[in-house]
């Protein structure tokens, strides 16, 4: 296989609308390359990593030798661009363009990641991401790897997470301590990926926590540290929200807050929503529509307190698909996990994911209940 048999435009033109559907990061960590540094096509005032397009086209001109890898085609202006304006697309040279300077830029709060995702994501080879604490080359970051319950052959740190703080120790020599500590002041974020023991999630990833701030610390060789997580915008739009009294539709800040506020609700409690993002891949679980501000997390039996947010007692689904699930308009069957859709439905343009067979957590413990499935789809009327 080589870069040189790729004919079609069209087939450049299909891995661009994946790169699209996908987002970058996710395109990138699919077919296993780098973020471009210096070469890029240029369509409609947006820019595309070069060489994983042509590589993901590839797959999409013979879909039976699939796409190429990135070891086996170099980058650059005598390979990649030449070919990209062979086939009629536009090339930009420069710096780095939209490179994000922080890693959490790049990342889906709530989604689980490996490390090997991760190696991708940010185009790294660099051995010391194996460590629990590591900096990237290029970023501005730095990721905190932690496991809560560790392996007996693993240094037993006391790391736990309590609420939003993070009780942690730091490395037992002490090298990233001031780094830690300093981290406002060099213009450095921190990010945790958390589990509570390794194999949690698959491919012994872990969930992305977000970004944290340094509180305090103590002692030494290791250094106990106490970090408190950063709210999102989200969620501080929630607590304005709150404290703000009557809407007043003149100020346009107060319009922002409140409407983000209202989303942040309708996706449902944080908590449920990160579980189900992290069970579902970040995924919905019919569409396969991966944008996480249009997923919502929905109950299969209705909220009834706390202990009804159990990631078996939820879907993770489309803004619309919600409102028909919550609606009884469609249902899941408890057997094969097919979507039932009901006579309202039928002749719209819901019908097409009649008999659709939904997408499940890779983890069993993770997917839907069955009973809950059942009556639910009883409930419906659909049985």
């Amino acid at each position: 296989m080589s870069l040189n048999e790729i004919r079609k435009p069209e087939s450049v033109e299909a891995a661009l609308a994946e790169f699209q559907k996908l987002g970058r990061a996710r395109f990138l960590e699919k077919y296993g390359f780098g973020r471009s540094r210096e070469y890029f096509l240029s369509k409609s005032s947006d820019l595309f990593d070069s060489k994983a397009i042509l590589g993901a086209a590839h797959a999409f001109e013979f879909p039976d030798q699939g796409p190429l890898r990135p070891d086996q085609f170099s980058g650059g202006e005598l390979t990649v661009a030449r070919k990209l304006r062979e086939l009629g697309f536009d090339v930009t040279r420069t710096s780095e363009p939209h490179i994000e300077r922080y890693v959490s830029a790049l990342l889906t709060e709530g989604s689980a990641y490996t490390r090997e995702q991760l190696k991708s994501i940010l185009n790294t080879s660099d051995a010391t991401i194996n460590t629990g604490v590591f900096q990237p080359a290029g970023f501005a970051s730095i990721l905190l790897f932690i496991t809560k319950n560790k392996t007996s052959d693993r240094t037993q740190y006391s790391d736990y997470l309590e609420g939003d703080t993070l009780h942690w120790q730091g490395q037992s020599k002490g090298r990233t301590d001031t780094v830690i500590i300093e981290h406002r002041q060099r213009n450095l974020e921190i990010i945790v990926f958390y589990r509570d023991k390794k194999y949690e999630y698959a491919g012994a990833g872990f969930l992305y926590l977000g970004q944290f701030s340094y509180v305090s610390h103590s002692g030494s060789a290791p250094t106990n540290f106490i970090l408190h997580r950063r709210l999102s915008e989200m969620h501080r739009a929630i607590d304005a929200a709150e404290q703000s009294g009557e809407f007043d539709p003149s100020n346009i800040e107060d319009a922002r807050q409140k409407t983000l506020a209202a989303i942040v609700r309708r996706q449902g409690q944080p908590g449920f929503r990160q579980a189900l993002l992290a069970a579902y891949e970040g995924r919905c679980a019919i569409t396969g529509c991966a944008v996480p501000e249009a997923l919502e997390a929905a109950h299969i039996a209705p909220y009834k307190g706390p202990e009804t947010n159990n990631v078996t007692n939820g879907l993770l689904l489309r803004v619309d698909l919600h409102t028909l699930f919550d609606l009884g308009l469609f249902a899941i069957d408890a057997r094969s996990f097919t979507v039932l859709i009901g006579p309202s439905l039928r002749g719209s343009d819901y019908a097409q994911w009649s008999g659709k067979r939904v997408y499940l957590p890779r983890v069993a413990t993770q997917r839907p209940s069955v009973n809950a499935l059942r009556q639910h789809r009883e409930k419906a009327g659909l049985a």
